[in-house]
């Protein structure tokens, strides 16, 4: 009984604070904090900054069964829950260090997991279209339930029983395949090639200019997908790409440190020639303190 209530504990603890949840998807979802959110019979399993659980959904009527009987060798899911109505389930892999998707990420550890998922959800005969935003709560009692494993994976730890080939790392995403970390890639490949073109017409313009063009283009291949990410995840995304490109700009990059040196001379001048004149030290004559002269004649100098 310890060992379960420990796994579930692993499960709860890593749910966002304020996650989406619902006791019925056709009704729609609610934000709600967690400790209300885990009285509900669905749950937003994953921030969308950070990437804790892999979530497969699986239709099959025996899914629970079939993993135990026809697939042999996949790597075992920490947690199977599932509807004793009629069999299907969600498989949940724990990750030991979550995916981070902010404007500091890098692109390729995204893209590796993606990778590491989309041959994951093809050897357990996963729904494709299934998003990953809402899963069945491991801990609501409607739901049947099991923990099987209780230690998380790595990605290498799930790669290596996958045999992933670099054909399929490197594999570009197509919108209408994208799911889950899958938008993250397909939006920063399918931008970055449009940016490295189109950066050309902001060399005489601004960086920020540059990035709201370049937060526009995510946007707009972002409203492609089924379910589209929230505009602060595409907004890191576009970040990473405008940053990225800008400083790989030669031309773009130049024109800045000689904007910044520019202004740097004016503002040089400005205070040499343009300010206020010096005034000497006139206290001094006078035998009295600095502030005593400010206090008498200052502000008859101003």
């Amino acid at each position: 009984m310890q060992q379960l209530a420990q796994g579930f504990k692993q499960f709860t603890d890593k749910l966002p604070n304020k996650p989406y949840c619902s006791d019925d998807l056709y009704l729609g979802l609610q934000v709600r904090p967690k400790h209300l959110a885990l009285l509900k019979r669905y749950i937003q399993p994953n921030h969308p900054y950070y990437t804790h659980f892999f979530v497969f959904d699986l239709d099959s009527p025996s899914a629970y069964v079939d993993y135990f009987y026809s697939m042999v060798g996949v790597p075992t899911p920490n947690l199977i829950i599932e509807n004793p109505e009629n069999g299907h389930a969600h498989f949940i892999y724990q990750l030991a260090t979550p995916i981070y998707n902010t404007d500091a990420s890098k692109p390729k550890p995204i893209q590796y997991a993606n990778a590491v998922y989309m041959a994951l959800r093809d050897v357990l005969e996963a729904d494709k279209s299934y998003s990953g935003l809402i899963t069945k709560n491991a801990v609501h009692e409607h739901w049947r339930s099991n923990i099987l494993r209780e230690q998380p994976y790595t990605l290498d730890q799930l790669s290596e029983r996958l045999d992933l080939t670099a054909k399929q790392i490197n594999k570009e995403i197509k919108i209408d395949e994208a799911v889950g970390l899958g938008r993250n890639c397909c939006v920063f490949h399918k931008v970055r090639h449009w940016a490295y073109v189109e950066v050309r017409q902001y060399r005489s313009k601004s960086f920020n200019q540059w990035l709201d063009a370049v937060i526009a283009q995510c946007c707009s291949v972002n409203l492609q997908f089924t379910v589209p990410m929230q505009y602060n995840e595409v907004k890191g995304i576009a970040k990473s790409i405008a940053r990225w490109v800008w400083k790989r700009d030669g031309y773009c990059y130049q024109e800045f440190i000689d904007r910044q040196k520019r202004r740097g001379t004016i503002g040089g001048r400005k205070s040499k020639g343009g300010g206020r004149p010096s005034l000497g030290e006139p206290w001094k004559n006078m035998g009295i303190s600095r502030r005593t002269w400010f206090r008498k004649f200052g502000t008859k100098q101003a």
